[in-house]
């Protein structure tokens, strides 16, 4: 995913003191990079968000529109998920080099959200068998620092938190049913994401791991594992990727890592969304 050129001295110089737990930034190896989240920063969205980790800048947008229902999921709204990476966020993305990111970050929150109660999918449907809500949600790149998958997760949420859906009035029935949706800005309600997961993602280095690393810790990893943590600290999903085997006892101790790192993510974003949507409303 980099098109970072290291020596071999300085690989070793990295894995050296990841091993050691003190960076060549001067974090643990446990440590995240400083997150800044804002929401409702974009307009004509039903929500939105921007997550800042690094230099690493995503923003997330939503936007609800009124479909038909799959015959399958009769009871059940949709969602929809497109990765964009801009090609200023960095030269690796410039012509069609963001192509295979954008796909694996895709794979990752279509994992994450795969799970039934990650959203609740229910309170998406208008009508049974007939209409529903689909959410068209856009991630974009607008700069790259390391750590994609992890700030993509984090403003995912956080724009879900700030999505707000027009009350919906039903009137007739069968062919000649109508849908009538509301314009007023105070007949609103807010979707469930008290079970919305983020990623952790921990990178193999040497006899350790890291979390949150830079583009330069990135490229002298030989795997890495995707763990998706419910606020309730659960594990909703894990992936690993990369071609380095993994020792079972050492992919137990990043686990248990990421469900340490997620619960405490998860409380302080739930925390600021919370202060920032009272603070929107004063």
């Amino acid at each position: 995913m980099n098109s970072i050129k290291l020596s071999t001295a300085e690989r070793k110089f990295i894995v050296d003191s990841i091993e050691d737990d003190f960076r060549i930034d001067g974090r643990t190896c446990e440590d995240y990079r400083q997150i800044e989240v804002e929401t409702r920063n974009l307009p004509n969205t039903n929500g939105s968000s921007r997550c800042r980790i690094g230099k690493t800048e995503v923003l997330v947008g939503v936007k609800a529109e009124v479909v038909d229902v799959d015959l399958h999921n009769p009871k059940k709204g949709k969602i929809n998920i497109a990765v964009d990476c801009s090609a200023t966020a960095s030269p690796q993305f410039a012509g069609r080099g963001s192509e295979t990111v954008e796909q694996d970050i895709l794979s990752v929150l279509n994992l994450l959200y795969s799970s039934i109660d990650a959203l609740k999918l229910s309170e998406l449907c208008i009508v049974k068998g007939e209409s529903c809500w689909l959410l068209n949600i856009d991630v974009l790149y607008v700069q790259c620092g390391g750590n994609m998958f992890d700030a993509a997760s984090i403003a995912l949420k956080a724009a879900l938190y700030s999505t707000t859906m027009p009350n919906v009035t039903v009137s007739g029935e069968g062919i000649e049913m109508e849908l009538e949706i509301s314009d007023d800005p105070y007949e609103v309600w807010k979707l469930d994401t008290s079970m919305c997961p983020i990623c952790i993602t921990l990178y193999q280095e040497g006899e350790s791991f890291a979390v949150d690393v830079t583009e330069e810790e990135s490229e002298c990893s030989t795997g890495y594992v995707h763990v998706g943590v419910l606020p309730s600290g659960e594990v909703s999903a894990m992936e690993k990727c990369g071609a380095g085997n993994m020792d079972p006892i050492a992919l137990l101790e990043m686990i248990d890592a990421a469900v340490r790192i997620g619960e405490k993510i998860h409380k302080q974003l739930d925390s600021h969304l919370v202060a920032e949507s009272t603070t929107a409303t004063l």
